[in-house]
């Protein structure tokens, strides 16, 4: 079975399953679940699918155990994708894809403790480094074949606006 096949498989279990598991662990931990504007890496502007498979061929592996993160207008992420030196690393970079559209995808990113190494201080929150993770996943980018883009808090938020007020017209318009 392909990467990709089987990213799509696990993608969906996930999202079937997602929801449950992560009451479960909100029942157990404080998890922060939702993207800070801090953590913003680069707006990259392709399919997501095409992000992905770059992603995976330098080395990042998608990261189905992850929580659900969420950005502060409530839109849930479409990946959450974890790069390490090996499996049992102190660290990791995680990198947070939040597809804006078709072609349009803001990464966010924090350096935080391995979950298979360090289970508990993963759970916890322990040690999140925005800055470096942001400064790691620009370098990512920058090595990658990708269109990205830094883009302004207010230029993301004045875009988004757009993308829902367009998606409310539409649903108004087949109403």
């Amino acid at each position: 079975m392909s990467d990709g096949v089987q990213r799509r498989l696990s993608y969906r279990l996930r999202r079937a399953l997602g929801p449950f598991l992560d009451r479960a662990m909100r029942t157990v931990t404080d998890e922060t679940i939702r993207v800070f504007p801090s953590g913003y890496a680069a707006t990259v502007h392709c399919d997501i699918d095409r992000l992905e498979s770059v992603l995976s061929e330098h080395g990042f592996d998608w990261n189905p155990v992850s929580m659900y993160h969420y950005t502060r207008l409530g839109k849930q992420t479409n990946g959450s994708w974890v790069s390490r030196e090996s499996p049992f690393a102190d660290r990791q970079l995680h990198a947070v894809l939040v597809r804006q559209d078709a072609g349009r995808i803001d990464v966010y990113a924090h350096e935080e403790y391995n979950w298979r190494r360090h289970p508990l201080k993963h759970t916890r929150d322990a040690g999140i480094d925005r800055e470096r993770g942001v400064e790691r996943m620009r370098a990512v980018l920058d090595d990658l074949d990708v269109d990205d883009r830094r883009e302004s808090y207010v230029r993301r938020k004045v875009g988004h606006l757009g993308q829902r007020a367009r998606a409310g017209l539409a649903r108004i318009a087949d109403a």
